[in-house]
Parts: C-alpha cells; structure tokens; sequence
C-alpha cells in the first residue's frame, strides 16, 4: 500500500518520504491503522519486514511530547534495545520527542540523569526495567503504550514472570501491542489476561518467507565441522554471512580456525562488553567484516540487510531459535540462504520434522 492512503498528518508522512519510508509492507499496512484507532494487537511476523515501523509510526502519531514516559517497549537483549531507540527517533524527528534505551551493562547514572531530564519513549530489557521501577526512576502512570516487541524470545529467556510484573505497574487504560514470530501457549495465555480483545494480524505468510529462503542442510561429522565450514567460505566467498553456535566457547574457536584459514571474522557472545559488541556489529554492518559467529543470545539484535548466508554450526536448540536465526537472512524482501550442519541421524530427523510440520522446503547441500 502507499502511504498516501494510510490516515496519517501530513507531518508525519513528510517525515517518512524524507528518512526513506514511501511504500509499506505487509505487517505495516495491517498493523498501522488497527493501531491509530485503539485496537490491542497480536502481531505474527518474521523478522525484517518492517516490524519496529509497523508499530512506532501509529504510536508516534498519537504522541504529544510530554515530560513523563508515553511508550515502553520490552525487548529482549541490549541490541535490540538499541537499534527500536533509533528507529523511534528516526520516525519522531520532526516531533522532537525525546527516547532512551535502558539495559543492562549501561550506566545505571547515565539513565536516571535522562529521567530526570524527561523522556516520552522507553525501549529496555525486562531486568533493567525492572530495576528502575524497584527504584522508583521510572514512573508508570502516563504511559499509554505497552510495547513487547520478540515476546516470543524474552519468554525463552525466562522474562515471563518479570513482564508480568512490570505489566501490573501500568496503566489498565494502556494500549497493548504484541508482535512475535512464533505463538506458543505461553504467549497465548498472556494475551488472554493481559490484552483486550486484541486483533491477531499475521504479516507474512510462510511460503513468503519460503520464497524468500532458501534453505539447506549439509551432512557432515563432528570432527569435520569446522574443516567444511571453512571449505564452504573459501569457495563461495560470501560479502556477508552469520554463523550460528550454541555456546561462547565454541563460539570462540570457531573464530580461531577460520582466522587460521585466512578468513576475515570475528565474534560476538554475551560475555563482551557492550562497547565491543556494539564495535563488532557496526563493522559487520558496514560489510568491513564479511564473516560473523554469534550465540543465538548475543545475536538478538542483528537486524542488517544483505545478509548472503546463516548458517547453523550447531543445530538449533527449539524450533523457534531456527526461526530467529533464518530469519537474519532475506530481510526486507531481498533474498538469501540458511544452511544447517548436520552431524548426527536424531539432527537430521529433527530438521526432517520440522520441515513437515512447518512446510519448509530444505534441501540437501554437498560441498
């Protein structure tokens, strides 16, 4: 849809032609006006189609600029919380709205200076956010909008109690928006005790997703992992691939061999610091690393277009973990491919079931 035909100030479509936004995708199209006339929103979509705009620009549109926080939105790591800060600023710029990230790992000082200052946008973690209200820092009572933004893996992180506590805190006039790339019961048992009536939108459907990945899978032995892992680098030579592994430590000596081999790469897990995590990902970004190797937590905030490759090291620990790391690749419409390593005859009966249950199309990938 065109964004003429969406009922926004003339203002705020200004801003949006002038930072890019002129065509919207499907989850904006269905989202936006739900959102502009009150509706609580259950929102199934994958990542890269728009997700954060489809939810900041309605929410921005009904903003007056205030001392006291209007939004929050819960997300699941401190990357994540970053890159919905600057989309929200981006999409507020000619209203001059002011918004913070809280996380964990940042300044606590830095943060209760910017509340004090005045803030309309919160975008934070569950245990940061929790900290501010046990403190008092964070005052809840004129917010309007309650945002989880990848509710489905703060709930796999363990944040369920939590966001329900914090939930309790708001407003009951709230508007409440939901988006997730999966439902499970326990997204659905939330919904029913903490939204109204919400509406369930489901941006795109799986054989878009599907045209969009191509996915793979490649048989190989443990103690060959690495070795094909480095064959297949060295051969497709991709400008931009994120490898996936189950712990730091493999995370770390993967790094290592393919470094060994001559490969330009580097790594990120949650033991870095924010700084360099945030270093790292911008180089990533910017394609000056063409090779990125990441534990499904740290990983939470890529959000980069262009991404060629992902490729599943280690077999993914759920269903949804594979969905979250597919779904880094073919964003925004472009196209890309998702390799998973198979080592073992339960791995590959695993993918086998998952490609039945969820009409994934995987083939078979040989070096």
């Amino acid at each position: 849809m065109n964004l003429e035909n969406i009922q926004l100030s003339e203002q705020t479509k200004k801003n949006l032609q002038k930072i890019g936004y002129n065509k919207l995708t499907s989850i904006q199209e269905k989202v936006i006006p739900l959102i502009l006339s009150g509706k609580d929103i259950i929102g199934q979509s994958k990542t890269g189609t728009g997700k954060t705009a489809s939810f900041m620009i309605p929410v921005v549109e009904k903003l007056v600029k205030s001392s006291r926080p209007q939004v929050l939105v819960l997300v699941p790591t401190r990357e994540l919380a970053c890159q919905v800060k600057e989309e929200a600023q981006k999409l507020s710029s000619h209203l001059n709205i002011n918004c913070l990230a809280v996380y964990g790992g940042d300044s606590i000082e830095k943060q209760l200076r910017a509340f004090r200052k005045g803030i309309d946008v919160v975008v934070g973690t569950p245990g940061r956010i929790t900290d501010h209200l046990k403190r008092k820092t964070f005052q809840t009572d004129n917010l309007k909008f309650v945002i989880l933004d990848e509710a489905d893996e703060m709930i796999n992180k363990g944040f369920l109690k939590e966001i329900e506590w914090i939930i309790k805190k708001t407003p009951a006039n709230r508007q409440t928006l939901l988006f997730s790339a999966t439902i499970s019961p326990d997204i659905e048992g939330f919904a029913q005790r903490f939204l109204k009536k919400p509406e369930i939108i489901v941006g795109e459907s799986q054989k878009s997703e599907e045209n969009n990945i191509e996915q793979f899978y490649l048989e190989t032995m443990p103690r060959k992992k690495t070795q094909d892992l480095a064959k297949f680098l060295l051969v497709n030579k991709p400008k931009s691939t994120l490898i996936f592994s189950n712990t730091k430590r493999r995370v770390e000596e993967i790094e290592n061999s393919l470094r060994k081999e001559g490969l330009i790469v580097d790594y990120i897990h949650s033991d870095l610091s924010q700084n360099r995590r945030t270093r790292v990902l911008d180089k990533f970004r910017n394609k000056r690393i063409p090779i990125l190797i990441a534990t499904d937590v740290a990983a939470r905030g890529i959000h980069v277009n262009d991404i060629n490759y992902v490729i599943n090291y280690d077999f993914p620990q759920t269903y949804e973990f594979y969905v979250h790391r597919i779904g880094r690749t073919g964003r925004a419409g472009s196209s890309g491919k998702a390799i998973t390593f198979i080592s073992s005859p339960k791995e590959k009966n695993e993918l086998m079931k998952l490609s039945r249950q969820k009409d994934y199309k995987i083939n078979r990938l040989t070096l």
